[in-house]
């Protein structure tokens, strides 16, 4: 990993502890995936366009400049603006497995949501994080730009702020000599004892870019949000539109959290891009991130002139949400009233892991045992799509005992076992992504297959109509 900390104009620290990859230590310079840190500079570029009279935060739906984006109910198609999108206001359902690894072009994607079931018709009361509405607005103000996103954020931010090491696709990150390497530990006692496994640069290009694809160094990262802690203004001038950045950093939306937390505000705050709150009296804005073998952190205190970046290559871990606090009550000298270090951050990363467990097991319900399908493997075999999360394709394949059934959706595959009546259990191992599936097959009005309900990640079963066509070899 690598922090950086700026405290009153001045870079006080900065510094790589660890591997980048398997041999080299990770440093101040090595560029990481910020994730969803992504969103501020979303926002923030969106600011940059508001700020030339291109388009508005409040009033003009995001469908007049994005006519591709459509949703079921016309009525929300109309009345979505970008400041809904960016402070998570949709009632859109979070469907990122819809988008995982696809090949297809971000429009092409948005244009499918069209036909996504809503579970409502009016913006949400609570906080609904979704990364695909992130893509929306993103592509939305590309789209008035009349540039790539890509090409958005380095004209509107990257290159007047001087992040040399900054840009998005991993891809592009590999081309650095000095790149971090994604890992990925099965458990917390594996993280502890080095155990992890090494993922992949990606090189499919992330549809969602706009929520969470721009990669930099710490130093830049705390740059960055010393940028946004003035309001805009870099070494004395303003560079970027004062009014927008602080139109970011208004409260839009609330956080619903279980109960009151010690040291903190009662409630949580989003902005557009930011989440807001106070630590111990002292105002912080932060947000973290985490993509596929990455996690960075960066928070901070406007009053206090505070900057705290933290960037680091592995899945599961808290200390990038603790150590904000923990450098504060040393930095600032506030009363000690947690050891953030020692015992929050392993305590609620352990946590972590035990939820990500969880989530990997799928939700699956009992097996009832002895409870025999109905049909011969043969007739389940064939492609199964979905408007909006494309095709799955089952195959019956050789094996040791005859003959068995298997899946692929996308970059996904896995063998399937009979579980009970007609569902059938795999297991689905991409670095990113790990889980057990569970696909239940519907049988129509004429005795043949004719659809597959699918679990995966905990979900709600999906259902895929099964088409015409026949699966190749």
């Amino acid at each position: 990993m690598s922090v950086a900390i700026m405290h009153q104009g001045e870079l006080i620290f900065a510094q790589g502890f660890g591997k980048r990859n398997l041999k080299d230590p990770f440093t101040k310079e090595t560029v990481s995936h910020i994730a969803s840190v992504t969103k501020a500079f979303t926002a923030t570029a969106i600011g940059e366009l508001v700020a030339e009279g291109k388009v508005d935060w409040n009033k003009t739906p995001v469908s007049h400049y994005l006519p591709e984006f459509q949703l079921k109910d016309p009525l929300l198609t109309s009345q979505l603006t970008f400041a809904d999108m960016l402070s998570h206001r949709t009632p859109v359902p979070p469907i990122d497995m819809a988008w995982y690894r696809s090949k297809e072009s971000t429009r092409t994607l948005i244009k499918q949501l069209r036909d996504l079931d809503l579970p409502s018709s009016r913006l949400s009361p609570t906080f609904n994080y979704n990364n695909i509405i992130y893509a929306v607005a993103g592509e939305a103000a590309a789209n008035v730009a009349g540039m790539s996103y890509a090409e958005l954020i380095r004209a509107k931010l990257l290159e007047p702020l001087g992040l040399k090491t900054a840009g998005l696709s991993q891809l592009e990150m590999a081309k650095h000599t000095d790149f971090a390497m994604p890992y990925d530990a099965a458990t917390f006692e594996d993280a502890k004892n080095g155990i992890f496994e090494e993922g992949y640069i990606d090189e499919i290009p992330m549809a969602d870019a706009p929520a969470g694809d721009i990669y930099m160094n710490v130093v830049d990262l705390a740059k960055w949000g010393r940028v946004i802690l003035k309001e805009g203004e870099l070494d004395g001038k303003q560079i970027l539109n004062k009014e927008s950045i602080q139109e970011t950093l208004k409260s839009h939306n609330i956080i619903q959290l279980p109960q009151r937390r010690r040291d903190f505000s009662p409630t949580m705050r989003y902005g557009l891009g930011w989440m807001l709150d106070s630590y111990k009296g002292h105002a912080i804005i932060h947000h973290g991130g985490c993509n596929s073998g990455y996690r960075s952190h960066l928070a901070f205190y406007p009053d206090d002139d505070l900057v705290v970046a933290h960037l680091t290559n592995i899945y599961i871990t808290d200390l990038p949400t603790n150590l904000p606090y923990y450098i504060a009550d040393g930095l600032l000298e506030l009363p000690k009233t947690v050891n953030w270090l020692e015992e929050v951050s392993p305590k609620t990363t352990q946590e972590t892991y035990d939820m990500f467990a969880m989530i990997r097991k799928g939700n699956l319900p009992d097996r009832i045992e002895g409870k025999p399908r109905s049909h011969n493997l043969a007739d389940y075999v064939g492609e199964y799509a979905h408007p909006v999360y494309g095709k799955i394709t089952v195959t019956l394949q050789e094996n040791d005992n005859g003959g068995g059934l298997h899946m692929k959706m996308r970059t996904l595959e896995s063998k399937l076992e009979h579980y009970h009546y007609e569902s059938f259990k795999g297991h689905v191992h991409d670095f990113a992504l790990k889980s057990n599936v569970l696909l239940t097959f519907q049988t129509g009005g004429m005795g043949t297959v004719d659809a597959i309900h699918v679990t995966v990640m905990g979900s709600d079963p999906t259902p895929f109509k099964k088409t015409e066509k026949t699966p190749g070899p």
